[in-house]
């Protein structure tokens, strides 16, 4: 029996070869240079394209900035919702955090927290951090909303999308890694497991969510 090999129709994969050209050539350059030096320009020809062609794909530079943090919000959500059937919300985000932590190089650990990077430090994009929580949240809550068949606002799942994103906005925090630049290397997977221990069992009131559900 022929297996049959289901592919992404060519003018798709052309589409995602140039995103990700230019997410690839925008991160090098905010990487060397620092965001605010780099402009669309720069980027366009690092990437080999328009600038026109450019913005057909990516709104603004702030949009090039963030794409990652867009992008590890989806892979939560998935993992939330995707969890087996006998796993609770907590559960599964201690786990995407338990494997996130796993899948770094303890020798780039603090530069390559989960899709948080250096550039996001500038200035220029304070505002927009900040916006990136608080959109974290509001996508949380809808999904867990949506889970439940419903749209309308439910505070109790908004209180428990907000303690997931206290966990992540520390994780991807400045100060945290400064805080960890200064333990040796190989110990540094290990301080990190006891902080995400530590923290998980400061936000357990997730565990509650399927028993506060019943109730709502």
């Amino acid at each position: 029996m022929e297996t049959m090999i289901m592919r992404m129709p060519l003018r798709e994969r052309k589409k995602q070869a140039i995103q990700t050209s230019v997410l690839q050539a925008a991160k090098q350059l905010f990487r060397e240079k620092g965001y605010a030096a780099v402009t669309v320009s720069e980027i366009a020809d690092y990437a080999d394209i328009s600038v026109k062609t450019l913005f057909t794909y990516f709104r603004s530079k702030e949009d090039l900035a963030f794409q990652d943090e867009i992008l590890f919000c989806n892979e939560l959500i998935k993992c939330l919702l995707g969890r087996r059937e006998e796993d609770s919300i907590f559960e599964a985000f201690k786990q995407f955090l338990w494997n996130l932590i796993q899948s770094i190089d303890p020798e780039e650990l603090v530069d390559s927290l989960p899709g948080f990077h250096p550039w996001m430090d500038s200035p220029e994009l304070e505002q927009r951090y900040l916006l990136l929580w608080e959109h974290y949240e509001l996508r949380l809550a809808d999904a867990l909303q949506l889970e439940r068949g419903t749209t309308e606002f439910n505070p109790v799942l908004r209180v428990v999308a907000g303690q997931m994103v206290s966990v992540l906005r520390i994780l991807g925090s400045k100060a945290f890694k400064e805080y960890l630049k200064p333990i040796p290397i190989a110990l540094r997977h290990r301080a990190l497991e006891k902080w995400l221990l530590g923290s998980l069992e400061m936000v357990s009131g997730i565990q509650g969510y399927s028993q506060l559900m019943k109730v709502h």
